[in-house]
């Protein structure tokens, strides 16, 4: 009698799929999760004191250590100062061994640009251009991610307890995708759409930050990619008002980014 040995079928077509989907994941395995830097812009020349920022400089750092990030804070960065910090992170070599790259940015501004503490503006593109594969060949084909709590349009006149992040604005432009670099793996998180300010408690800190963060928390536990968390930050935010019922914000983010950027779960997830 004539005995055939059973095996399971498999269809190439999963097989592949399933190669397709963990090729579609940014790897997140390496020897450190990567940088984190904070620029944290409280005081300047003549633009008013950026009262409870220091809450969200608190709050991104306690995020992000928590997501195996190195974080280092700058604080009321002059635009020389900027430069330095700059071309220091672009020649890090601790980037070789890490997954990802985090600037976040605390400042008063306008589309397309932020403010140093000794009022110059600097694009965004400028600052993000220093990371682009050819400026920073450890980041190449690694995500780099800008998070900028700052105003990009004309000023609102504020409530009592909130404030505007914006000065002397200048007609915007319509696309937000002008400010990032044309290379891939990049990724803006802009506080409001081109045009329009963003606001700061001036006790408990910036409403896009703190939505930020708290989404981080959230949905990183439950395996959730970078963008699905900025799209429940733009709900959240959103929906805010101020006391007067009035005053509303957008956030917005633009990106190059080839593939899903999924955070490993940190061990004390459920502490938080």
């Amino acid at each position: 009698m004539l005995r055939h040995s059973w095996k399971p079928y498999r269809s190439p077509g999963k097989i592949s799929m399933q190669v397709v989907m963990r090729a579609a994941v940014y790897r997140m395995n390496r020897n450190h999760r990567g940088l984190c830097v904070i620029v944290n812009n409280h005081s300047f020349t003549s633009l008013k004191d950026r009262q409870g920022t220091h809450k969200d400089a608190e709050i991104l750092s306690h995020v992000f250590q928590w997501l195996g990030f190195t974080v280092h804070i700058h604080n009321n960065v002059t635009k020389v100062e900027m430069e330095m910090v700059l071309q220091k992170q672009k020649c890090n070599p601790a980037h070789a061994d890490g997954d990802c790259f985090v600037f976040c940015i605390l400042t008063h501004g306008r589309f397309g640009a932020v403010y140093s503490s000794d009022e110059a503006l600097i694009p965004i593109r400028e600052i993000m251009s220093h990371f682009t594969a050819l400026q920073c060949p450890r980041l190449a084909e690694k995500p780099k991610l800008f998070f900028i709590q700052a105003c990009q349009g004309e000023e609102i006149q504020p409530s009592v307890s909130i404030e505007a992040d914006a000065l002397n604005p200048e007609q915007a432009p319509t696309s937000l995708q002008d400010s990032i670099p044309a290379e891939a793996d990049f990724l803006l998180g802009l506080a409001t759409v081109p045009g329009y300010v963003s606001f700061r408690h001036v006790e408990e800190g910036s409403w896009y930050i703190q939505s930020l963060c708290n989404h981080l928390k959230k949905l990183v536990p439950r395996h959730e990619d970078i963008l699905s968390i900025l799209t429940a930050v733009n709900d959240d935010v959103s929906r805010r008002v101020d006391k007067q019922g009035t005053k509303k914000q957008m956030p917005q983010p633009a990106f190059t980014l080839r593939k899903k950027l999924v955070f490993p779960v940190p061990l004390d997830a459920l502490s938080l």
